[in-house]
């Protein structure tokens, strides 16, 4: 019965290490490349670079992270911005709000890389 239980107990183990080392980082679940109408394309880098692009060639270099249910952001032109993610899969439309009262609205995209 000992060994019966000992074993039952290693499994268990086992598995919640196994599903706690497949977490996702929220970093890397929001991490991606981000479009709205205007042709603006937002890319958050799993590091926590990336950059703003206003859709007529010009880059903005960023810094990100998530700090409870919002990301934020500050371009190299010293513009903040925020995202609110509360409620929100990464998966699904987001605002980005400047702190010159701007707001737009992105998709996430799938950017493939030719073989």
């Amino acid at each position: 019965m000992k060994k019966k239980a000992a074993a039952l107990i290693c499994t268990i183990m086992t598995v919640t290490s196994l599903v706690a080392c497949s977490k996702t980082s929220p970093e890397k679940a929001w991490s991606g490349a981000y479009i709205n109408d205007d042709g603006m394309i937002l890319v958050l880098s799993e590091d926590g670079s990336g950059y703003l692009n206003d859709g007529y060639g010009s880059n903005l270099e960023i810094e990100w992270e998530i700090d409870d249910d919002e990301i934020s952001f500050e371009a190299d032109n010293g513009m903040d911005f925020t995202i609110d993610i509360e409620d929100k899969e990464p998966g699904d439309k987001i605002t980005v709000k400047g702190s010159d009262k701007s707001s737009d609205k992105f998709k996430r995209v799938e950017i493939y890389e030719e073989k």
